[in-house]
């Protein structure tokens, strides 16, 4: 078997088996009777595989299965756990408020602590692997480009750790063991988007387009993954909570954002996610002939498409089918979309549903709304695959199996963004971590905040609203108030992303570096309750749970055994 069909096979076959354990170490002594490090790099299979084991945690922070099965949708307002509701269930520790340092070492509350262990273990791993690729059997051409993606994926796992912690220590190449000093201080959240962007910037050298890519190489980083990374780091730095407004003081200033607020940030970003757009690379995937927004539906369950710049490869998997269908459909129902998640879908004139001209009646709330909602939320009467056909999921008050009251904290709709809707068997898709629509909606933010509503953020809009099925109108501006207002672009923007981007682990990180979480997540999680009468039907909305969200947690805190262990890494504020 050829190198480049090694990688490809290699990381597939760990990602179904989940052969290594998250936090284990590629070189544990559990494993030295079979590999050690010298045989490891001698070989070019494992040389290979080595790299391989990098990749498979890729998606940790978006796994649909954390936060005890509810995904990272329960930890915002977009969805609420259902099947685990424990007062240590990690999810019901995060949105009420219960969180702190101490918690994180709870044994139960894995999840959250590994939002630090695995993020350090891989970048360990990437560095072991560039201290060792040149005494490889690998031709020179092989070992620059994974060199190359070894770069990228350190810089992945440090943008997780920024988002999470802001700045982090920076250990280059360093490959610690056990006999070196971990005293470690923090760098600053100037010096740590540094460090991502120049990475960034020197593995895109050396690696290829999506276009030039040998085709059995599909699911290694290519150009488009730096390019999109690139864009997101920068916007989010440009962001409040960092651009200026971050809560820390002293020492701490510096480390949890920028000390000074600078319009500059957003031309970066605006300028980074025109990079991706003008490379041509990559566009949306549309269908609206099949139904109106059919293209929004499918690329979720498709492993290559045009718009996926970089993402978690999966085998043949029934991942989401198996968390979030009802119990009808044999789904574990682990989460239920909010009703707060459904008021952000506007109509299909792309009018919010406040807006008196939408025509919404809150008594036929399903009728004539965005395509993104019915292609993202079952609701009552929908239509969804049970044995060989497409029949009715019943979520009204008392409908068993699926209907509010039959079980505990059932909001009356379920999820169905980037589920199978023909069959109940397996599907190629792969979880999305950086698509081309993030990159558009990147770019409309960034040159909203820089120059206002010019014509570029129209654009980007529209090619999105285009793309989702919604109505052009007369002006072809699917929705658009034209001559906007910096203010209500900005806000037209971000319930845009909401929309486009739910269930995708954006939300819970976009409120924050909006530093809008403060009003969103206190807000109780609701539901719909739906009486049927007859044949009739009538709509109540009600609240299922609280959601606490206090000023400290715009930042994660360091668990408090790291800090135990290095006594320089300094806490977050308000931890």
């Amino acid at each position: 078997m050829k190198i480049k069909h090694i990688f490809f096979y290699a990381l597939l076959l760990i990602t179904i088996a989940n052969a290594c354990k998250k936090g284990d170490s590629f070189l544990d002594a559990k494993l030295n009777d079979v590999l050690n490090e010298e045989s490891t790099f001698k070989d070019s299979t494992n040389t290979v595989a080595f790299l391989t084991r990098v990749y498979a945690d890729v998606g940790y922070s978006f796994n649909p299965g954390r936060w005890e099965a509810g995904g990272h949708p329960v930890v915002g307002d977009e969805a609420v756990p259902v099947q685990y509701t424990g007062p240590q269930n990690d999810a019901v520790v995060m949105a009420s408020g219960a969180l702190s340092a101490a918690t994180t070492n709870v044994a139960k509350n894995v999840q959250i602590l590994n939002n630090w262990s695995t993020a350090w273990a891989n970048i360990r791993r990437v560095n072991k692997f560039l201290s060792k690729v040149d005494q490889s059997p690998l031709s020179a051409t092989l070992r620059t480009r994974l060199k190359a993606e070894a770069r990228f994926l350190r810089a992945w796992y440090y943008s997780i750790l920024l988002k999470h912690y802001a700045g982090v220590p920076l250990i280059g190449d360093k490959v610690f063991e056990p006999a070196d000093d971990f005293n470690l201080e923090r760098n600053t959240y100037e010096e740590c988007v540094n460090y991502i962007v120049s990475e960034l910037d020197a593995a895109m050298k050396d690696l290829p387009t999506i276009q030039s890519q040998i085709v059995t190489d599909y699911g290694r980083v290519t150009k488009g993954a730096c390019m999109g990374l690139k864009s997101r780091v920068l916007l989010y730095a440009a962001s409040p909570l960092f651009n200026g407004g971050n809560a820390g003081s002293g020492t701490l200033k510096s480390i949890t954002g920028y000390t000074d607020a600078d319009q500059q940030r957003w031309k970066a970003a605006a300028d980074a996610a025109n990079e991706v757009i003008v490379s041509g690379a990559y566009n949306l995937y549309e269908d609206n002939t099949t139904r109106m927004g059919y293209g929004f539906y499918k690329v979720f369950t498709m492993r290559v498409n045009s718009e996926y710049l970089f993402q978690a490869n999966r085998g043949l998997n029934r991942d989401f089918e198996s968390l979030f269908l009802p119990s009808s459909r044999s789904g574990s129902y682990a989460s239920n979309v909010t009703q707060n998640m459904v008021d952000a879908y506007g109509t299909a004139d792309g009018l919010a549903i406040t807006d008196p001209a939408s025509k919404y009646n809150p008594q036929n709330p399903y009728v004539n709304r965005d395509p993104r909602f019915y292609n993202s939320v079952i609701y009552n009467g929908s239509l969804w695959f049970l044995s060989s056909t497409n029949q009715v999921v019943n979520t009204f008050y008392g409908s068993s199996p699926d209907g509010v009251g039959v079980k505990a904290q059932t909001t009356g709709y379920y999820n169905r963004k980037m589920l199978q809707e023909s069959s109940s068997g397996n599907t190629e898709r792969v979880w999305p971590l950086i698509r081309y629509a993030e990159i558009l909606l990147n770019y409309a933010e960034a040159l909203n905040e820089y120059e206002g509503p010019v014509a570029g953020v129209y654009d980007a809009l529209k090619q999105i609203r285009k793309r989702a099925g919604i109505n052009p109108g007369a002006t072809n501006n699917y929705g658009l108030k034209p001559n906007m207002s910096k203010d209500e672009m900005r806000l037209i923007i971000q319930n845009e992303r909401r929309v486009e981007l739910s269930f995708e682990e954006h939300r819970i990180w976009d409120a924050r570096r909006w530093k809008i979480a403060e009003d969103y997540f206190n807000r109780p999680s609701r539901g719909m309750k739906i009486t049927k009468t007859g044949t009739s039907f009538s709509y109540e909305i009600f609240d299922v749970i609280p959601h606490k969200f206090s000023n400290n947690f715009y930042l994660f805190p360091i668990p408090e055994g790291e800090i135990s262990k290095d006594p320089k890494l300094l806490q977050n504020p308000g931890w």
